[in-house]
């Protein structure tokens, strides 16, 4: 029904000018100015096929694409029909002011066609119509008249034209908007995708890393007969599987309700408390570590993406230390000032690392190897988010080092 509806409606056009036409060659043929009057007549029946040429044309051209052909087809009829709705005009007593009105229009209102071409067309019709108005003997105030309407429908067409440029400019400006929005909600999706991606990355890389660590341990320890170590061993692995299933959990609030976490965590959250957790667990999963934590110039509020970014800094690089040199001696600097955060973990690297600590219980021959080298990509990306955030990773002569940056007060 609505397809009917539709199709109605865009043959009403071809409908309206099919009846201007019959009441035009009506009004022409029964008139002495009709085919008695010899080259009037033909110039009638060339302004009124003209006239049907060009509507019918038009109107196909919605339906399909029109070929070079049919365009030149169509530039011909107008011009042929300008020239004879012109000329005929003042013999017909303004008869023909219906075709030339409609061809002058729809030439100079097609946007597919050159401006100059309506403006060509326009010309011819004001230099032809004092012309015809000779031949018919009309008086010079009837020929202002039609010359008068001739500027009108110029002015008409024009209009339309500019209306026409304007609807289709904003159908444009609609699609660009339309195809911006799309671009931004996959955006949005793939950073939604990669904070997630960051997130289970550190989990996994912390939590499941030390697990292994301590599992190895533990295997070790109850082959060498020391069950009570090993006890104690497993007992630091429950802690530290604990310790990441919530560390899960706080990724995945945080990923259901960005919001509301972020403003929990503005308050809640110790910077300090969590280097110092970080810090305890590589010492239990056999590291050393120096540490210099001056967080005296912090405000008494820190944005939470802040404070995450640098908990997940250390971590990774703590996870990193343990992965490549276990056992080493890892030195860590995170400092603050009112305006900017500071962090900076040096380890040796494994070549210089040495035999480690006595307590440290080195890689199991075949053990698990958790992280696949996105660490430092994800610590980039959170720091690239924040205001003056940036991470180094470089390597020194014998060591390796990760720093990170953060502004704390805009400049």
């Amino acid at each position: 029904m609505t397809r009917m509806r539709l199709r109605d409606l865009r043959l009403l056009p071809l409908a309206l000018n099919a009846i201007g036409i019959a009441v035009v060659a009506y009004a022409s043929f029964t008139t002495h100015y009709g085919l008695q009057r010899g080259w009037w007549g033909v110039a009638t029946v060339l302004a009124l096929l003209a006239w049907a040429l060009v509507v019918g044309l038009s109107r196909w051209s919605l339906d399909t694409t029109s070929s070079t052909a049919l365009r030149r087809v169509s530039r011909v009829a107008s011009a042929v029909g300008v020239v004879a709705a012109a000329l005929s005009q003042a013999p017909s007593d303004g008869i023909h002011i219906a075709p030339l009105a409609i061809l002058l229009i729809m030439a100079i209102s097609d946007e597919t066609e050159s401006v100059w071409f309506g403006a060509a067309l326009a010309a011819v019709a004001f230099v032809l119509t004092p012309i015809g108005a000779a031949f018919a003997a009309t008086g010079a105030q009837a020929v202002l008249g039609y010359l008068a309407a001739t500027g009108v429908w110029v002015l008409i067409g024009i209009s339309r034209r500019q209306a026409r440029t304007a609807q289709r400019r904003t159908a444009e400006l609609l699609a660009q908007q339309q195809e911006a929005r799309e671009q931004e909600a996959k955006a949005g999706l793939l950073a939604a995708r990669q904070a997630a991606a960051r997130d289970i990355h550190d989990v996994l890389a912390h939590s499941l890393g030390g697990l292994v660590i301590q599992l190895d341990a533990a295997e070790a320890l109850l082959e060498s007969g020391r069950v009570e170590d090993a006890a104690s061993t497993v007992t630091r692995a429950r802690a530290l599987a604990a310790e990441g299933l919530a560390d899960a959990r706080r990724a995945v609030a945080a990923l259901r309700s960005p919001d509301e976490t972020e403003v929990s965590e503005r308050t809640a959250r110790d910077l300090a408390g969590a280097a110092e957790r970080l810090l305890r667990a590589h010492r239990e999963l056999g590291g050393r570590v120096a540490a210099r934590l001056d967080l005296a110039g912090l405000p008494a509020q820190l944005p939470a993406p802040v404070a995450t970014a640098f908990e997940r800094a250390l971590q990774e690089a703590l996870s990193n230390a343990r992965r490549h040199a276990p056992g080493a001696p890892v030195a860590v600097r995170l400092t603050a000032s009112p305006r900017r955060l500071d962090l900076e973990v040096e380890n040796p690297l494994a070549a210089a690392a040495g035999t480690g600590s006595a307590g440290a219980v080195p890689p199991r021959e075949g053990a698990a190897r958790v992280g696949g080298g996105h660490g430092l990509t994800g610590m980039a990306e959170r720091f690239a988010a924040l205001p003056g955030g940036s991470v180094t990773a470089r390597a020194t002569p014998g060591g390796f080092v990760v720093s990170a940056t953060a502004s704390l007060a805009e400049d």
